[in-house]
Order: structure tokens, then sequence, then C-alpha cells
């Protein structure tokens, strides 16, 4: 569940004092689609193990750390990206119900007190991404954006915003006096961004161009929060502005899964290109970064359509990193002694990778030539590399390095290769699976919520004699980071100084140290999708479904005239085409319901 990565952020003088009293963190939510149930449920327990820990060492009886934490930025792609949306509203309440599902009354939230729970749990069901509203609805020759309907995901954004309890920021949000969040969203502009530049030596007015299509919005959200350039201030306070439709649109933008999910436009000052981008290099005062052509400049607002920000930048760990930084000269070294803040990637679904001969990248090899199998290959082998990262991969893992982190699902397998390949059951189906049944949704996010509670109490940590620590004058045996489940101390790796007992860095309170158990009935339940009725009411939507999204396609996107043959030929396109979708769909679903059976139960 942890793993670390060298890095090198950077501090300023201004922030000494700082330095050995707190720590920083940035989280950064990777894409995830229905396993966006996960990534809430880490939420949801970092949320409250921050408030408890905060509440708990102000009182004269608290004998452990007391150094501060803060969570000064959060970013996130897809899925991730919708979360942090949602997080970044939570931030600046001071209600949050959260879920212990052993505990009578606290099993399920109240909506309005936690809208992580009611958007990935309760909410985003097949039945509702079955509807055909959007297609009845719009415009005759209106064209058809999506295979599922979005209108669920416009209800869900307009909700996360009907929140429970009192305007006031969270004690851990924010850096130093400012305690304003920084949120950044990716996206994939469908239009691009240009730049250019001239080619020496060739005989030719014309400069060489190219387009960027992997971009942020930079939010900061705060109670009358200082504005900055290329960042949108975005006031709790008063959230019926146009930079705050803005940021509904964003988290809607970031989600928007290619052909899946309904893409949305989109308009920005061309100006904040200037700022806000991740076209640059790393320079003595920090980043800088390189500005597009000067024409953008005339074209405002610049408007464009985006998709799932998740396509070029599913971890965009490198703008957290950046924030963190400070942008001055002074490093922070990452050795667990002086490190005073680190990234934490929440992934669903990380990115392992084992370099054998049986498995490396042989599996293209296997592929015939054919040209469906050929286009397949190309569009992932084009996702890779817009998402590959040299720049990370120069960072060497290490396990001395403390200054980043990652959640990941993890939990008993029950001997099948099913478990293994599916810790969770929203992985099946490619990551839509969770859609399917709220009882995959919800083990997830109580999955979520037990890996993020042994994250903190067992990996997120440092060594005893780190600078973080040195005004700790409690119980420091009492406090002292175990192995897992086990009373035996816990050494941490040190470069100079060999292994060290560690303390965490986050210290759970007394309650929070409950384990959290997900029993047999909070397990996923696929049995149920397999009752002859419900079955055939999930078939019956998926083949309404297909009709109307076929039909819609042929009449507006596969014109053939209107002759007799013309109005044969699309009789039988739409038959055709229903037939296949629904055909597809079904085995799709009907597979993913038997591998959730595999990974979590023990097969005969």
């Amino acid at each position: 569940m942890l793993t670390c990565f060298d890095d090198d952020f950077r501090t300023s003088n201004s922030r000494e004092a700082f330095m050995t009293k707190s720590f920083e963190i940035g989280l950064t939510m990777a894409g995830a689609i229905s396993a966006g149930a996960y990534t809430a449920g880490v939420m949801d327990f970092l949320f409250e193990a921050l408030d408890a820990y905060h509440e708990a060492k102000e009182k004269p009886e608290w004998d452990g750390p007391t150094h501060d934490v803060r969570i000064s930025i959060m970013s996130g792609a897809s899925a991730g990206g919708m979360t942090s949306a949602i997080c970044g509203l939570h931030a600046f309440r001071d209600a949050f119900d959260h879920v212990w599902p052993d505990e009578p009354g606290r099993q399920t939230p109240g909506r309005r007190a936690n809208r992580l729970y009611s958007s990935w749990v309760e909410d985003i069901d097949i039945r509702r991404l079955l509807e055909t509203t959007d297609v009845d609805d719009a415009p005759d020759g209106e064209p058809v954006r999506s295979l599922l309907c979005c209108d669920v995901i416009d209800r869900i954004v307009g909700d996360a915003f009907d929140l429970e309890g009192a305007i006031a920021p969270r004690k851990w949000v924010g850096r130093g006096d400012d305690r304003s969040l920084r949120l950044r969203l990716t996206l994939t502009n469908l239009r691009g961004v240009p730049y250019s530049f001239e080619v020496y030596g060739a005989d030719d007015p014309r400069r060489y161009g190219m387009l960027n299509h992997g971009e942020f919005i930079d939010f900061k959200i705060g109670v009358a929060p200082t504005p900055e350039d290329g960042v949108y201030a975005l006031d709790v306070r008063d959230t019926a502005t146009k930079e705050w439709d803005l940021y509904r649109t964003a988290a809607k933008a970031t989600g928007a899964f290619p052909i899946g999910l309904a893409p949305r436009r989109l308009s920005r000052r061309p100006d904040e290109y200037r700022y806000a981008s991740r076209v640059g290099y790393d320079g003595q005062d920090g980043f800088k970064v390189i500005p597009p052509d000067n024409w953008i400049d005339k074209i405002d607002p610049y408007e464009f359509i985006s998709v799932d920000g998740g396509t070029i930048d599913n971890e965009p760990l490198e703008m957290t990193r950046r924030y963190l930084s400070g942008g001055a000269a002074l490093r922070n070294a990452p050795d667990g002694i002086k490190t005073d803040r680190a990234v934490i990637l929440v992934a669903p679904f990380p990115n392992y990778l084992e370099a054998t001969i049986r498995e490396g990248g042989s599996s293209a090899l296997n592929r015939d030539l054919g040209l469906v199998s050929i286009s397949s290959a190309l569009l992932s082998a084009l996702v890779s590399q817009a998402r590959f990262k040299p720049d990370e991969l120069a960072r060497a893992a290490d396990e001395t390095y403390y200054s980043r982190y990652l959640i990941a699902p993890t939990r008993e397998d029950v001997g099948t290769p099913e478990s293994k390949k599916y810790p969770i059951a929203c992985g099946v189906m490619g990551g839509f699976g969770g859609f399917l049944h709220q009882s995959f949704r919800r083990h997830d996010y109580l999955l979520g919520r037990r890996n993020a509670q042994a994250f903190l109490r067992w990996h997120f940590n440092l060594p005893v004699t780190a600078e973080l620590f040195q005004d700790f004058s409690g119980d420091r045996k009492k406090w002292l980071v175990r192995k897992p489940n086990s009373v035996e101390a816990k050494m941490l790796p040190t470069r100079e100084h060999g292994g060290q007992e560690g303390f965490p860095i986050i210290p759970l309170t007394e309650r929070l140290s409950k384990e959290i158990v997900i029993s047999r009935d909070d397990l996923p339940d696929p049995e149920e999708l397999f009752r002859p009725d419900r079955r055939d009411d999930l078939r019956a939507l998926i083949h309404a479904r297909a009709r109307k999204v076929v039909g819609r396609l042929v009449d507006v996107d596969l014109p053939v005239g209107d002759r007799f043959f013309g109005w044969a030929e699309r009789w039988g396109a739409k038959r055709v085409g229903t037939a296949f979708a629904f055909n597809k769909a079904t085995d799709l679903v009907d597979h993913a319901v038997d591998d959730v059976r595999k990974a979590f139960f023990p097969q005969r």
C-alpha cells in the first residue's frame, strides 16, 4: 500500500519557522472511473483523522506529537478530479458525517453531511446512466454525445453544493497564514493550445508549430481568498458566480471519460496560459512557464471542448509537487530527518509493472494483425505514451526517501486469480463495474477508509530524530510506529543514520485506532444482479438505451438520403446496431458480475 519516491521540493527562508513545526501535504487523486468510490472512502477517513488529531492535540491530557499537519493543495484527474472538487467544498464546512459500518446510526451518513458517500455510493448507478433523457430531450438533428446518459452527473455536481454545516475552514487547510485550499483539475483540451518556434537553417519564414492538449485549471478556494495571476479565486460564501460555474463544469469535464461520458464545453481567459500551465522548465527560482503563441491573446475567451483529464495525465503528481515546492531555491531534503512535506497519491488502479520476460510488453506481440485488434492496441499505446513521465522515473524508487507516498487498494484475497486482479469490485469491466450495483461501491468506499487507516497507522511516518518531532515531549514509547499487526516497533531506513524507530505524521486518536472491519454484509453482492427480475430489468434498460443511441447515430451521423433503399438501410442499420450493442453490453455485464463473484468469494 505504500511506495516512497525521491523528490526535490524547495522551500523559502520565510517559512523556516514553519518547517520544524508543521508538515505540509499535497494530495493527488488519480483517475478511477467508478472506483472514485474507493478514493472517496480514503478521503473520508483522512478528513476524520485530521479533524480528530487537531482537536485532540489541543487538550491538556494529550500525550502524543503536537506538530501541525496542513493540506495546502489537492489535484485530481478524471474521477479523482471529481472527488477533489467535492473535497474542496467539504473542507470549508464544519459538518461531516463519517461511515462506521459496525456502529448503529453511523452505517450510512446523511446525504447533505457527506457528499462523498452520497455521490459515489448512492447516486452514480447504472440505472441512472442508462436513462434516455439526454437523447429524448435533445433537438432533432442533435448528435449523440456519449454512450451513457450524463444527466445524473449534472445532478450530482449540483447537489454537491448543498451541504450541511456552517462555513468554516478546517484547521488543517492551507499554508501558513493563508487558510485557502489550492485545487487543480486536469483536462484534455481537444482544441489544443498553440506553441511554435523558429527553425534556424531553413529558408522559410514560417515557424515550427505544435499543440498542447494536456492542461489544468487552477482554483483557490477559501473565505475571501487573495486573487493570483492565472488562478480562479473562489469565495465559499457565494457560489453563484461565473467562477464557481467554471468549477462545476471543470469537475464534470475532468471526469468525461471519452465516448462513455459526455464531453464538456469550457472557456478560459487566454492570459491564464502564461501562469497556469505544465509547459515549462525548472529554474533556480522554481518552475518557469513557457507562454503559448501571442496570437492566442486575441481569442478571448479561449473556448474548447474537453474530455477526461486522465486521458493525458492520470496521476498529476508533478503539478502537486511544484506547488509544494514554494518556487524558491532551497531544497527540502527527502531524507526523513529534515523532510517537512510530501505528496500522497491515491490510486485505485496503480500502474504496477513487473518487468519480466513472461509479461513485459509482450501482450502487444500476442495480438493478431487485424484492423480491430491493431486499432485497439494503437489507442492504448497513444494513451500510455501521453501518460509516460520520464521525469518521474528519473526519481528512482528508494525506501530512504520520504516525500512521496501511495495509497492503493489492498485486502486479503480468497485464493482465486480474480481476487488478486480485482482488490476492488469497481475494477471489473474496465473500471466501470462499480456502476452495476451499490454494494460494489459501498464495499470499495469502506475499503478506502480501511486502507487509509492502515496507511496512517503503519506507513505514513518519519524517523524519531526527524526535526518535525523535536518538540515532542510526550510519551514517546507509546507513540512509536509498530509493524503491521504487531507490537514490535517498526524500523525506518535512513541514508545516514541506519534503521530508526518512527513516529506517525498524522497520529490516530484512540477512537480512530479502532480497526475498520468490513463484514460479510458489506461485501459486494453479485448474486442480486443474477436474480431473474433484476437481470431482466437491467437488460431492458440496456436495450432501451442501445436502441435510442444507435437510432440517433444512424439518423444524424450516417445520412443515406431519402430514397426507399436509404430508408431500408437506416432501418437495417438500427436493428443490427442495436442488437450488436445490446449483446456486447450484456456480455460485459455478465462477465463483470462473474469476476466479482470469483474475486470476493471462495470457489469450489
